[in-house]
């Protein structure tokens, strides 16, 4: 009986479980330096921005590309650092735009059932005479996170939070 023993020598090999491209320290650093540098500079950031507002990933990472080529030609970075920066960017940038859109959707909502109806995170009490001395409402939560991205560039929001946002999406429909 012939066997066919042609697959014998055959290593197999299988796809690794991580899906993010391997990065050493040196890159990461890198990767951070250059967030920086963008969350630095408010007119680079703002040309960024509205590249990748506009799908236009290419232009964005070549503005960065130049900016470095312009202002840091001691350093020599390949493309691959400014794709990755300008990914990891637009990341955060897609966040930002997404809580804009859900702050002006709890807006209109207020507008059509009455600003006393928003919705509460945090509600304190004072223990003497029970009235409410503060109350924290949604609309002050989504705007602080917004506030978060702009400014706290280590900042992310958790995966708890992520479902807040769904859940006050789907709450606000107006």
């Amino acid at each position: 009986m012939y066997m066919d023993k042609s697959w014998k020598s055959v290593t197999y090999v299988r796809p690794s479980q991580s899906t993010a491209p391997d990065r050493s320290d040196k890159d990461i650093r890198i990767l951070n330096d250059m967030l920086d540098v963008i969350f630095s500079y408010p007119e680079l950031r703002s040309e960024i921005d509205s590249y990748l507002n506009n799908s236009s990933k290419i232009s964005a990472i070549k503005t960065l590309k130049n900016y470095y080529d312009m202002y840091h030609q001691s350093r020599n970075y390949t493309l691959k650092h400014f794709k990755f920066t300008i990914d990891k960017y637009q990341i955060r940038l897609n966040i930002h735009n997404k809580l804009n859109k859900l702050i002006k959707r709890i807006e209109k909502w207020c507008d059509r059932n009455g600003y006393e109806k928003v919705g509460l995170q945090k509600e304190v009490k004072d223990e003497l005479t029970g009235d409410y001395v503060y109350m924290y409402t949604d609309w002050e939560m989504v705007d602080d996170h917004i506030g978060l991205t702009v400014n706290d560039r280590r900042w992310r929001p958790s995966n708890k939070q992520m479902k807040q946002y769904n859940r006050l999406w789907r709450k606000y429909v107006y």
